[in-house]
């Protein structure tokens, strides 16, 4: 998984953000700065994710008396052999709370006394001497990461089934066949956030204080309440269609651009090519499938392939190719299979045979 996309458990789970946390060193701080600097919006859940990291649990060792009182003695002669240059020495962070607090503007630039800086130097002293002396000591344990496990929630609507869903929130959903949506279970306390793999209507219940989000990839379409509609199909334009209120749609490609769309507006978004393309629809056309009704615009004889192996959960297989320049219109509402094919096979000229789970079209 690229980390653009990571979640906050994802960032728990990878090593690299573990060692970040845990034994920071320039490196890593580099590394992590520059990936805030890249994903701005992701400074919340790196946020929460430090803190889980920070509640690991680890392997407590038991220390002998004697190994404090010698521990005490190397940080005294420690801080007995520091030198300082007082104009040339500057102390840098790497700790990863410091980063997080910079991007926030937390800090404040101040004047640093000699006294503060004696002080520092002490305390890193410390920090060093302990280092060193676990490292010399104790054998090194893996990291066993504990955490609350977050409870997700998935919904799939197979080939040939198709969902209304009532979310936690009141938010009702409807889940076209062979779709997708994963969220956290009752939502976050500041957001609702939903993954998306396929096509849905979306009816969200009003919620001022947690706006609602759907992300298809690198694109994520926010409404606080509001109906739409978002069909993202691999190999297939992504197509965001809003029937009332606002929302707003964010591209994530390399560079951060949002577009707002008001009632009666659609997007179309091609995402190879990151071309973006405003459009009107049809509302009948585009809510048909909710309604039990297929609906073919002059489309190709491979798009009515992947809707009716969709919408009836068959394989389909052309025994030979369609003309090239064949275009297909049709509406069937609540219909069988064999009815659909039998009423399209008159203008596409081609004749079908029905078996259990698969169906083979031969062209003339």
């Amino acid at each position: 998984m690229c980390k653009r996309d990571y979640k906050i458990a994802d960032f728990v789970l990878d090593p690299e953000f573990q060692k970040w946390v845990l034994f920071p060193d320039a490196q890593t701080k580099s590394y992590w700065e520059k990936y805030i600097q890249e994903n701005p919006k992701k400074e919340e859940d790196i946020a929460l994710a430090m803190k889980l990291v920070i509640n690991m649990s680890r392997k407590a060792y038991k220390v002998t008396p004697q190994r404090i009182e010698d521990t005490w003695i190397n940080i005294a002669n420690e801080i007995d052999n520091i030198t300082v240059n007082e104009k040339d020495n500057k102390i840098v962070s790497l700790n990863s709370d410091s980063t997080i607090l910079h991007f926030r503007k937390l800090g404040k630039k101040g004047k640093t006394k000699v006294s503060q800086f004696y002080r520092i130097a002490a305390i890193l002293a410390i920090v060093f001497s302990l280092s060193f002396l676990v490292t010399l000591y104790f054998p090194k344990e893996e990291i066993h990461v504990l955490v609350d496990k977050v409870e997700m929630e998935n919904h799939y609507a197979p080939p040939g089934v198709k969902a209304n869903l009532t979310l936690q929130d009141g938010s009702k959903v409807i889940l076209n066949s062979g779709s997708t949506l994963k969220y956290v279970k009752n939502f976050e306390s500041n957001r609702r956030v939903i993954e998306l793999s396929g096509e849905a209507y979306f009816e969200v219940a009003e919620d001022q204080s947690r706006p609602f989000s759907v992300k298809t990839g690198s694109v994520t379409t926010t409404a606080l309440g509001t109906t739409f509609l978002i069909s993202s199909y691999e190999n297939k334009p992504l197509d965001i269609a809003l029937l009332t209120g606002k929302v707003a749609v964010n591209l994530d490609f390399g560079h951060e651009q949002e577009i707002k769309l008001t009632k009666g507006e659609g997007l179309k978004v091609d995402l190879k090519s990151e071309k973006v393309q405003n459009e009107f629809f049809d509302p009948e056309i585009i809510l048909a499938w909710t309604r039990k009704t297929i609906i073919f615009e002059k489309v190709s004889m491979f798009e009515v392939k992947r809707v009716l192996e969709n919408w009836y959960g068959v394989k389909i297989e052309f025994t030979n190719s369609p003309p090239t320049d064949l275009e297909i219109s049709g509406k069937f509402t609540d219909q069988s299979l064999e009815n659909v094919l039998e009423g399209l096979s008159h203008s596409a000229r081609f004749e079908y045979k029905l078996e259990k789970d698969k169906t083979t079209l031969k062209f003339n």
